[in-house]
């Protein structure tokens, strides 16, 4: 295949990815705003995001064994013109059952490309150009993970939330046509594809009730009966889904595949990472709108310092990735991310808002130098490329989930110890507290940085050993 139709490609599957991320967080910012919009309550208008996100994890691995039988694509084509009518419909929605059913549609399409776009790049470069790759694909999915708040916050400082939306249309079209006319031709599908039908549903059933116990927990507590019960179900389908796994011929997912290290301690430390940039996504636009009294189009502006420095600093890891290593490049990243995290953790008001800006764009760079994909595939044998893909995307949105509901829990809990009693809102009459809540909060958002770091080191000192 000619270089520059490579380079077309990686721009067509890395902007799906693009769209397809950022829309699992652009649509907090704007919840307030629907909610009044289609008057309807604010934990409702909450499931908005995680419908989103419920579907795209149950469905990953799903899609991610279909496209080794059907071709990766073929599914991502289809998936790209799913998400763009899904994204069309939640434009158009007037009430919360048609957003709902629309965002459905959207997660169907999303986790069709999800589960094809690292395959298909591994596929269409060669092999020691798949850091460069990789970190430009990377740079797209870290930035539509991080940008969500501020080009949201962009947005609705000129139009209205349907444009949220809108925005993916036209440029899902152009990306699906530019696919159509580069990528290879897909192979005729011989015969029905293969499923394990029982597989899927037991770890259906393990994403759904995990899911439902961490925004069940948001409400209720996590120390909860109901809550342990919950926990206690997700293990329970694990534990199935495992039994089933290991006496399939055709699994929905080889667990061979975890007994690589390197792979296992790849995903562990990007779900950590990942969990660590939702908390910027939940806290920052409570600080700089409620505390620092900024509007919502300055507020987007400066959470824009983590995806601009992103962009730069994802293929310039993946350039030293080529040379020196997936691993050792993003050990190093998480060394990084210590500074904005202690920076977060002690900045007040008073503080000069150069800080922040400091902290948020040293936090892009460190996002965009930890080379997740390029280790976890880098770590995935040929024969695993497509699952490992579908796998790689789905701890993406499990951290993502998981920081959501950690981040909203520790910053309240923390608000909470301040008070002396149970908080669940921004506390309007004592702002102080709110920084107590974040800083409490952060706190931990550290502590999952340093256990990122000892996993990294455990893998690092196993390669030089052997």
């Amino acid at each position: 295949m000619q270089r520059q139709n490579q380079w077309v490609l990686l721009m067509s599957t890395s902007i799906v990815s693009f769209m397809s991320t950022i829309d699992a967080s652009i649509v907090n910012i704007a919840v307030p705003k629907i909610s009044r919009d289609l008057r309807i309550p604010n934990n409702q208008a909450e499931w908005i995001v995680s419908v989103y996100l419920v579907l795209i994890c149950i469905l990953l691995i799903f899609f991610g064994r279909l496209s080794d039988q059907l071709g990766r694509v073929r599914l991502f084509q289809i998936g790209t013109i799913i998400f763009v009518l899904g994204s069309l419909a939640c434009g158009l929605s007037v009430n919360l059952p048609t957003i709902l059913a629309a965002r459905a549609v959207q997660a169907l399409g999303a986790s069709m490309t999800m589960a094809t776009n690292f395959g298909i790049i591994t596929d269409i470069f060669p092999l020691n150009r798949h850091g460069l790759a990789l970190g430009v694909n990377s740079s797209f999915v870290q930035v539509g993970n991080i940008a969500g708040p501020g080009v949201g916050g962009l947005i609705l400082s000129f139009a209205n939330w349907h444009y949220i939306f809108f925005v993916n249309v036209p440029i899902g079209i152009v990306a699906f046509f530019l696919g159509h006319h580069f990528f290879p031709r897909p192979k005729p599908v011989r015969g029905w594809p293969k499923i394990d039908a029982v597989g899927f549903l037991t770890y259906a059933g393990m994403i759904l009730s995990f899911f439902v116990m961490i925004f069940w927990g948001q409400m209720i507590g996590f120390g909860h009966w109901k809550i342990l019960g919950l926990a206690i179900v997700t293990l329970a389908f694990l534990a199935v889904f495992v039994l089933v796994e290991r006496s399939q011929t055709d699994p929905l997912i080889n667990l061979r595949i975890f007994q690589n290290l390197g792979f296992s301690f790849g995903i562990l430390s990007a779900m950590l990472v990942y969990m660590c940039g939702y908390f910027n996504n939940v806290i920052m636009p409570f600080y700089l709108q409620d505390r620092l009294l900024l509007s919502s189009g300055i507020a987007g502006l400066i959470l824009m310092a983590v995806p601009v420095v992103n962009i730069f600093s994802a293929p310039a890891g993946g350039t030293l990735f080529d040379h020196i290593g997936a691993e050792k490049v993003s050990f190093i990243a998480l060394f990084i991310f210590i500074v904005p995290e202690v920076i977060f953790i002690l900045i007040t008001p008073q503080w000069s808002l150069l800080w922040l800006i400091i902290g948020l764009a040293l936090f892009g760079c460190a996002n965009g130098a930890f080379q997740n994909n390029p280790m976890i595939m880098g770590n995935a044998a040929p024969e695993f490329q497509g699952i490992a893909g579908s796998i790689a995307a789905l701890g993406r949105n499990l951290g993502m989930s998981m920081g959501l509901a950690l981040a909203t829990s520790l910053l309240y809990h923390g608000i909470s110890l301040k008070a002396g009693q149970r908080m669940t809102t921004y506390p309007d009459m004592h702002p102080d507290w709110f920084v107590f809540g974040m800083h409490y909060a952060y706190a931990f958002s550290l502590g999952l940085i340093l256990i990122a770091i000892i996993l990294l080191g455990i893998v690092l000192r196993k390669k030089y050993r052997t």
